[in-house]
């Protein structure tokens, strides 16, 4: 028997039958690349200013060229060269936008990285002449999938041990639970204000668990789909890209048998669109679904004509996602259950050197309490202060810096560039090393601030030549403005 011969909606019923059946012709690597193109659109869709060439003509030309192979991926899941084509394209593009504050870039990148470097390995393996072992890939980068999502929810709980955190009036957790609130009244609901912010250290903390407990892994892949399929809907932010990710890195997550069980409903559908529409038919439903969002936006937006193309853009791409990651959700969550104890399947040891990559990505998300980064580093939303020798995390009375970056906090007096002056009266405080990066890039510019009582006026690349960064302090190191207030309020 094989998969496309199994009705998906029968796959649940004697699983431990269809499982052995399906050995022959399951390839776990199929039933992650949709996912991985689905969340490469979502990642590219929100950056309408890169798509028509704002950015420039390179950045333009590789965010159409990840679109393009992300739809030939779902065309040919099967097709190893294009898989790499969109790793290696989506790096190219990462370099170009460095640096970067996304998060979710980042550990997208991370794993692109992982899945190039598994496959240069398994090639040069191969031999001349030889193909690349897609069971052994799946099996090697299967590995950092999981201890990514281990690093990223680690860092989840670590970071937001903070005191404003755990303020339920200026908490990141709140933010994100008064949208979803208001529309039932309880939005000033000082319990679920509570629930929230708890309820977030609880969630992460099962997913941990979970990821390693293969037996039991649905407990904490349920409670981890839920919340992030909720989180983009809220609205508030573009939380598409980074919840897409979070079910790509779970697909390669979980244990054998539940992808396999994966791999059949999603190959029964394939062929189902196929025999209705040819090859071309497997991407009939998502173009239809996002025609028809865009649609009902359209009409929402001449009965709301205030709001902006920004916001229809985000709106439409809401709407998307309510669809394709509520589908998403449901046949991930029925195969959860249906292998609720999981029969776990031993897998070969992989490498010792696939766990360099995440071991260096855990290390690099210390980076705000030595002195470095304070973007990029999993602490998005998580009202964590670690700028000018203080802090508000509860296990450090002072932030051990190791670098001296966060040290060099200025105010903004004066600047040709008016967002500086703008961010400056709105009470933030720049880094010095973000301010001279971008004097670097501009520069026309100049910038008076005061730093530790002494005020430097009129300040440009020119006069700061001595000092400004190298090419990898600019590429790497990206700050967030400086907000001395107390509470600390939610910002990105």
């Amino acid at each position: 028997m094989t998969a496309s011969a199994i009705p998906f909606w029968n796959l649940g019923r004697n699983k431990a039958t269809n499982v052995r059946d399906l050995t022959y012709t399951y390839d776990g690597l199929t039933a992650f690349t949709p996912f991985w193109a689905m969340a490469a659109i979502f990642s590219i869709a929100g950056d309408t200013h890169g798509l028509i060439g704002y950015k420039g003509f390179a950045y333009m030309a590789l965010s159409w060229a990840v679109i393009l192979l992300s739809l030939l991926l779902f065309l040919y899941p099967r097709r190893t060269g294009i898989l790499l084509a969109l790793v290696a394209v989506s790096l190219a593009l990462y370099a170009i936008r460095l640096p970067v504050a996304s998060n979710n870039k980042t550990i997208t990148t991370v794993m692109n990285g992982a899945i190039l470097l598994s496959a240069a390995v398994l090639y040069v393996k191969a031999g001349r002449g030889g193909s690349i072992d897609r069971v052994a890939l799946y099996n090697q980068i299967r590995v950092v999938a999981r201890a990514l999502l281990a690093v990223m929810y680690f860092y989840g709980i670590f970071h937001k041990i903070n005191t404003d955190f755990l303020d339920p009036t200026v908490s990141c957790a709140v933010g994100l639970y008064a949208p979803l609130a208001r529309p039932f009244g309880l939005a000033d609901n000082l319990f679920g204000q509570y629930l929230a912010i708890y309820a977030t250290f609880v969630i992460e903390a099962i997913a941990i668990v979970s990821l390693y407990w293969k037996r039991y892994f649905a407990v904490g892949f349920i409670l981890a789909l839920t919340f992030h399929y909720i989180i983009p809907i809220s609205g508030y932010s573009w939380y598409m890209d980074f919840s897409s990710l979070v079910f790509a890195l779970y697909v390669l997550s979980i244990p054998t048998p539940a992808s396999q069980m994966l791999y059949g409903i999603s190959l029964s559908v394939a062929n189902a669109l196929r025999e209705n529409f040819g090859r071309i038919g497997t991407l009939v439903p998502a173009v239809a679904l996002v025609l028809a969002a865009a649609a009902v936006v359209m009409l929402l937006a001449l009965a709301f004509p205030e709001r902006s193309f920004d916001m229809a853009v985000h709106s439409v791409w809401i709407l998307t996602w309510a669809v394709v990651g509520g589908a998403a959700m449901v046949v991930l969550t029925y195969v959860a259950l249906e292998n609720l104890p999981c029969e776990d399947v031993s897998a070969p040891r992989p490498p010792a050197w696939v766990y360099v990559v995440p071991g260096l990505f855990f290390v690099s998300c210390l980076s705000p309490y030595v002195g470095l980064k304070t973007e990029s580093s999993i602490n998005m939303f998580s009202n964590l202060h670690t700028e000018a020798g203080q802090t508000n995390h509860l296990l450090f009375s002072k932030p051990p810096y190791l670098f001296n970056y966060q040290n060099d906090v200025v105010k903004v007096v004066d600047s040709s560039e008016p967002r500086w002056v703008q961010q400056s009266q709105a009470g933030n405080y720049h880094i010095l090393h973000d301010l001279k990066r971008q004097l670097r890039w501009n520069p026309q510019a100049w910038v008076t601030y005061v730093k530790d009582g002494v005020t430097v006026t009129r300040a440009t690349a020119a006069t700061l030549a001595e000092e400004m960064p190298n090419i990898l302090e600019r590429k790497l190191l990206l700050f967030k403005l400086v907000d001395f207030s107390r509470p600390k309020v939610c910002t990105h």
